[in-house]
């Protein structure tokens, strides 16, 4: 199910002149809501020129005001316009006054999109909690894909990559946490963790793109 919101029910992507920009790319972290901390895929334009990007569906719903968590002084810097919790996918338009959008961030860049890659490929991520990792693909289909690169909580909305084109958004860990037992990645170094899933970027652009509307025709900076 998609959830949108129209431009005028939700938030102004506008920040009052004088503020401060936030320099933003695909594994930046951000802030949604009043605390809810998670990864921007990507950014870029979409077809109508208008500057969006990515993260996960579960990090917010449609209408809620985004923050550059290393730049709080450039205060709101872009409204989640729309999410869908069955792909786990949200859209993010930007304020292009206040964002300055990257191609490259921490290791991570982003010149394109690919089909995700097949079993025993090694693909990376680059979440604002466990930065940039690799790890083997362990299943593929067109709709997603099963990776060991280090992830943990926070690190919902990475990049996933393949070279430098992006080929999914990493959503959660395959096994949760318990209250005694941690099965996400605490250190890079420790392949013991649980496997990632990640949705396929194609079929989330395939699916906003369906609906016509912000996010369509995206392409990356």
């Amino acid at each position: 199910m998609v959830v949108a919101c129209g431009l005028s029910a939700a938030p102004a992507a506008h920040a009052a002149p004088g503020d401060q920009q936030a320099a933003l790319g695909g594994g930046s972290g951000l802030v949604l809501g009043r605390a809810t901390k998670c990864s921007l895929t990507a950014i870029g334009h979409d077809a109508a020129g208008r500057l969006v990007g990515f993260t996960a569906g579960h990090c917010a719903e449609a209408g809620t005001p985004v923050h550059g968590e290393q730049f709080p002084d450039a205060g709101v810097v872009g409204v989640v316009r729309a999410a869908d919790e069955q792909l786990d996918y949200a859209v993010i338009e930007f304020d292009p006054a206040v964002v300055i959008p990257l191609r490259s961030v921490n290791g991570t860049t982003i010149a394109g999109f690919a089909p995700t890659p097949p079993a025993f490929s090694v693909v990376c991520q680059n979440g604002r909690t466990s930065g940039h990792g690799c790890g083997v693909v362990w299943t593929s289909s067109p709709v997603g894909l099963l990776e060991q690169a280090c992830s943990s909580y926070g690190d919902s909305g990475a990049p996933v990559t393949y070279g430098d084109q992006l080929v999914g958004i990493v959503s959660a860990p395959l096994i949760s946490d318990t209250r005694t037992l941690r099965f996400s990645c605490t250190d890079a170094a420790n392949p013991l963790h649980s496997p990632v899933i990640a949705v396929a970027f194609d079929t989330v652009r395939a699916a906003v793109d369906a609906g016509k509307g912000l996010g369509s025709g995206f392409q990356p900076i």
